[in-house]
């Protein structure tokens, strides 16, 4: 008999230690491991919507970069077609400034022109006048004529 009672306090013993676990221990361990559970679900969740918000965020990187480069591009472009436009107007300035300037220097020179002959002319209207006087002056003969009128010719040469 002895071996039933112990084998019945046994029995007991273990029914009380199922039943303290079941009410005392076994509570706290299924709200760990379900409070573990969802954390670890969260962070899938959140793993999830970060992986989401890169490939979100390369998209719009790439987005970005492209708008950036075709700026760049009608910027660069706008910069030659400008550039381009202030050489064609500096040529043209040149041009109208070459232009003004070859009048002005032909201006000068037809005056200068003008001034030589007037010069010229006087000169060569004193050294007739010097040759008749000269001529007029004596009674000279057709030999000293054409002597006086070379001379006066080659004083007016030089």
């Amino acid at each position: 008999m002895n071996l039933n009672a112990t084998l019945i306090g046994q029995m007991i013993a273990f029914g009380l230690f199922v039943w303290f676990c079941w009410k005392f221990v076994w509570p706290p361990l299924l709200a760990a491991m379900e409070e573990r559970a969802n954390k670890i679900e969260q962070g899938l969740k959140d793993s999830e919507e970060s992986a989401k918000k890169i490939i979100l965020a390369e998209e719009q990187s790439e987005k970005l970069i492209k708008d950036a480069k075709s700026e760049a591009k009608k910027i660069i472009d706008t910069a030659k077609s400008q550039s381009e436009k202030v050489i064609e107007e500096s040529k043209a300035k040149a041009s109208e400034e070459k232009d003004r300037i070859i009048n002005s220097a032909q201006t000068e020179i037809d005056k200068e022109v003008v001034n030589a002959r007037k010069t010229l002319e006087k000169e060569f209207a004193s050294s007739v006048m010097s040759a008749v006087k000269k001529i007029i002056s004596k009674d000279v003969s057709e030999n000293e004529h054409k002597e006086v009128v070379q001379k006066s010719l080659d004083d007016f040469r030089k």
